[in-house]
């Protein structure tokens, strides 16, 4: 082999070396920032916060919660997109930043499946409830409501968020027709339907806990294949005989595209020994989050399945971001 050969051989194992070592040496000399797609109290930030110092203590460096609120949680993976993929920039992902926004909002330049996917943290079901005082006991005599009230209107946490997206999806699989009420957050919602200005509302289940163990609202079914621990006896919408409308929001860890397979495959190692400790389990469930940890693989499989459907949606119910 001639010296013009070897040095050309020897390239690459340089490069490959450099690349070992800058991994075996990760992650050292900084902290790890976690981007949060909204403010803080949201699921992605109530998870990154019991989730992180178990990972920090084993990784041997903190982490730093950065909420980046903003484009109904597309600002977030926008930055993602554009950070170094050193390990050091992570994103909490949710059903909004991943599937929503970039069906709904093309403006916002980034590709989540290009994502370096690291795992599953929790689901978070989606359940319909209405006042107290309405006559629908069921999702039964809730299609009958709809059917005999003209103007029959609904709420959503905002224009293009994933609860208005569930409500969009029940009217497509039912052929129902329902006027939206957008308001800027799930709360106001929930006060509107309290008030009685709207009939119904797709919430995220904790958010309505309080106000169902009440009595003040009652919870008509569960859009999820299966029931939740939180309320058991509370039938799923296919239960009900309502078929194809399973929407939930969920939290998931990412970091930018290029991502060392070295360094994901240690974050979601430390991920999953974080959701298996059992006090951060306990955190997790009692707050109406389910567990649902998973591997990089199936939350990439999970993050393109859940774009192309909310996109499909989207389209069929001519959402537009505000």
């Amino acid at each position: 082999m001639n010296i013009t050969r070897r040095a050309a051989f020897a390239v690459p194992l340089i490069a490959l070396a450099t690349g070992a070592h800058a991994q075996s040496e990760w992650p050292k000399g900084q902290p790890l920032r976690v981007l949060i797609p909204f403010a803080p109290g949201g699921v992605p930030d109530i998870i990154s916060r019991i989730v992180t110092p178990r990972m920090g203590e084993t990784l041997g460096q903190s982490f730093i919660i950065d909420n980046k609120p903003g484009a109904g949680g597309g600002l977030a993976g926008q930055l993602l997109s554009q950070a170094t993929p050193d390990g050091y920039t992570l994103l909490m992902g949710t059903v909004s930043t991943m599937s929503i926004v970039p069906a709904v909002n093309p403006s916002l330049k980034y590709d989540p499946t290009s994502f370096a996917a690291i795992g599953l943290a929790a689901v978070v079901p989606i359940v319909v409830v209405v006042r107290a005082e309405s006559p629908a006991q069921d999702m039964a005599g809730l299609v009958e409501l709809i059917k005999s009230k003209p103007n029959f209107n609904y709420g959503s946490s905002g224009n293009g968020s994933i609860l208005h997206l569930a409500a969009e999806l029940f009217t497509l699989r039912t052929g129902l027709k329902m006027q939206h009420i957008p308001y800027r957050g799930s709360a106001p919602a929930l006060q509107a339907l309290l008030s009685g200005e709207i009939d119904v509302v797709f919430d995220a289940l904790p958010p309505t806990m309080g106000q169902i163990k009440a009595g003040k609202l009652r919870a008509l079914g569960l859009a999820m294949t299966k029931r939740s621990p939180a309320l058991p006896d509370l039938k799923t919408l296919g239960e009900q005989g309502i078929a194809g409308v399973e929407a939930y929001t969920w939290a998931g860890l990412y970091a930018p595209a290029g991502t060392a397979p070295a360094i994901v495959n240690r974050l979601n190692t430390e991920l999953l020994k974080s959701l298996k400790d059992p006090e951060n389990a306990r955190k997790i469930s009692e707050l109406g989050y389910e567990l649902a940890p998973s591997t990089p693989a199936e939350l990439a499989a999970h993050t393109a399945a859940e774009l192309k459907k909310w996109t499909e949606v989207a389209k069929a119910a001519d959402v537009k971001p505000d």
